[in-house]
């Protein structure tokens, strides 16, 4: 082959007549053929400048900016590997970026993941890991998010944000809430002004779900500097939680000392409302509670937890209390109370009364202590609050947890009245919103024969008649084991501790003990035989913080005076307290949604003037009680 480079020569017309002249017929028709392809090319060129007016070919259509799903979709189907999996990557994060889950989930099950490389993988990952996240599987999400799964991916900076961002949503619904807040301080400086001002709430609501003692030994071993200032804000939160003009006087001490860190800068919504909390600290406190009739103990009860609470503040406030039973309608008994120079009021306790409440134009906010509605969401009289023990709480909170580690298949298990119906009927509820799946649902009457009701529940019974059948058939007897249903991954056994020590151990017997128990508080009783309880081992059970949480030395004070509220009437005790120490926060808690207020009956926040309470978690082992640990990150 002759390597020797060819020049261009210009030919004027009349050089081109003499060299075709001298040319044969074939050769010349060929070179004029190419003559015109040449010049028809020419011809289809656009000057410089101009626009390209010529239709795009497919090539150039999949190179265009993709607007929306479809046009993602559309051009995946006409492409080849790998660039169909890649347009499907974007197609799926445009989906979840739009909402649609659904679609999402179909397109990220289509997609070739070993064809995918740069931002199309990234595309995937984050995808993948919101739709693991939203399905209640956290730890799967972290294992997408890890370094290893980007390496040799340029990251540019809105990726680096929005996986540090997932990663960090990650950790704190796995309760890693160290990790999740370090993970914000560690990109808070990416961000802009308004992003890093979502995120630094994020880090402050964060670290406040944590004791204020692990968020005080936390702060003296952090190494950074930014965190360190976070956790020490946070534990002084809780430290001075019940005594807002102590948190106000901490407040100002910590900016002095921290005036250049972040929370300085952008101070948390719910500590720039201090001053007025302080400021709107009442005068004087009415508590209307039953002082006679069938509900005195209770009413007893709740009246000297707000007293505890009331000298544990050393407050000025003044209290008075009034017996609802009286025979005075609560509507003249409020107006009264008004009248008589009342900022605020606690009670009523019994349901009539508050529902009577609901339509009546209240003088002064009224903290009744009773809910009507069995889920929060109606609204209700502004001037009107709702704190009760509601076991729809509880049943809300089981389904998010059993969901939130892995189970899909729920056996809910329930006593035939009221009270079973109301936790049943919120379980299902929550539980079918989370993409969980009822597997079975089955009553106990209070005089149930429980081994045959759960022989029949498990269809251990089918199995055996099966067995009966088929030795009948053959005529001889052989070696058998009778087996469960396999449709269900975990039961919720909503019953009391009675019920549950003879339900539990059937579910053992009848071949049901690798399956997960869980229940309400309802399941613990304190004080309780450690050898009755050996029945209930195995149980995960939500109850209030008052009898899960390390013992401090208010509570002690309380259960020395008042022995019974370490026992039957521990829940009724903490309501009092709440509902005293929570009175100066119902506005900030009611217009900022995303604030907290840590009782002694749990996690309360506001929802349409009805506070919903998110408890701790216990198990049974060995017949004893114990709170399961809050999970902990290295420093």
């Amino acid at each position: 082959m002759n390597n020797t480079q060819t020049k261009a020569v210009a030919r004027t017309p009349e050089q081109l007549t003499a060299h075709f002249s001298d040319t044969p017929a074939c050769a010349l028709w060929a070179i004029l053929g190419c003559f015109l392809i040449l010049l028809s090319a020419c011809e289809s060129t656009p000057p410089t400048g101009l626009p390209d007016q010529r239709p795009k070919t497919v090539e150039g259509q999949r190179k265009a900016p993709i607007k929306n799903v479809s046009e993602a979709l559309r051009r995946a189907n006409i492409a080849q590997e790998p660039e169909a999996s890649q347009l499907r990557a974007t197609a799926a994060r445009l989906a979840i970026n739009t909402g649609d889950l659904e679609q999402a989930r179909r397109i990220i099950a289509s997609i070739l993941v070993p064809r995918l490389t740069g931002q199309s993988r990234v595309d995937y990952l984050l995808t993948k890991s919101q739709l693991l996240l939203l399905n209640g599987s956290p730890n799967d999400a972290l294992n997408l998010l890890n370094k290893n799964s980007f390496r040799g991916i340029t990251l540019d900076l809105d990726n680096q944000i929005k996986i540090s961002t997932l990663r960090a949503d990650a950790y704190a619904a796995n309760q890693r809430l160290i990790a999740s807040a370090r993970e914000r301080v560690l990109i808070d400086h990416l961000l802009s002004k308004t992003q890093s001002k979502v995120n630094r709430e994020k880090i402050f609501s964060t670290l406040i779900e944590l004791p204020a003692p692990l968020l005080v030994a936390y702060a003296k071993k952090a190494v950074s500097n930014e965190l360190r200032g976070w956790l020490s804000l946070a534990a002084m939160t809780k430290q001075f939680q019940n005594k807002p003009s102590q948190q106000l006087r901490a407040l100002t001490d910590w900016r002095k000392l921290w005036a250049g860190h972040p929370a300085a800068q952008t101070m948390p919504e719910s500590l720039k409302l201090l001053d007025t909390v302080v400021a709107g600290q009442p005068d004087e406190i009415a508590v209307l509670l039953p002082q006679s009739g069938r509900l005195r103990s209770i009413g007893q009860a709740i009246q000297n937890g707000i007293l505890a609470a009331h000298y544990e503040q050393q407050s000025r406030s003044k209290i008075r209390i009034y017996d609802t039973e009286k025979g005075e309608s609560i509507q003249a008994l409020i107006n009264r109370v008004a009248r008589e120079g009342a900022d605020l009021i606690i009670g009523p306790l019994n349901k009539q009364k508050v529902a009577s409440l609901n339509k009546l134009r209240l003088p002064v906010p009224v903290l009744a202590l009773n809910r009507l509605n069995r889920t929060g969401n109606s609204v209700t009289n502004p001037n009107l609050y709702h704190l009760s023990l509601a076991p729809e709480d509880e049943a809300i909170q089981i389904a998010k947890q059993s969901r939130l580690e892995g189970h899909r298949h729920a056996l809910i298990i329930a006593p035939n009245n009221e009270w079973g119906d109301r936790t049943a009927r919120a379980f299902k509820e929550t539980w079918t919103q989370n993409n969980g799946l009822i597997a079975g649902e089955s009553r106990f009457a209070e005089d149930e024969n429980y081994n045959k009701f759960i022989q029949g529940l498990l269809l251990v019974d089918q199995s055996m008649n099966r067995a009966a059948e088929l030795k009948r058939i053959i005529g001889s007897s052989f070696e058998f084991k009778p087996q469960r249903r396999q449709d269900i991954d975990v039961v919720i056994l909503l019953a009391n501790s009675k019920q549950a020590r003879q339900i539990n151990p059937s579910l053992a017997f009848y071949y049901a003990d690798d399956l997960p128990v869980y229940g309400t508080s309802l399941t613990y009783e304190s004080g309780d035989n450690r050898i009755n309880n050996i029945d209930l081992n195995g149980i995960r059970f939500c109850d209030i913080p008052w009898k899960l949480a390390p013992a401090d030395a208010f509570r002690d004070r309380i259960q020395t005076l008042w022995p019974q509220s370490a026992q039957q009437l521990s829940s009724i005790y903490a309501l009092g307290v709440d509902a005293y120490n929570v009175l100066p926060r119902l506005k900030q808690l009611r217009d900022l949604p995303n604030s907290a207020f840590f009782g002694g009956t749990g996690k309360l926040t506001i929802k349409k003037q009805n506070f919903v309470r998110e408890l701790m978690w216990g198990q049974y082992a060995n017949g004893k009680v114990s709170a399961l640990p809050m999970v902990t990150d290295p420093i």
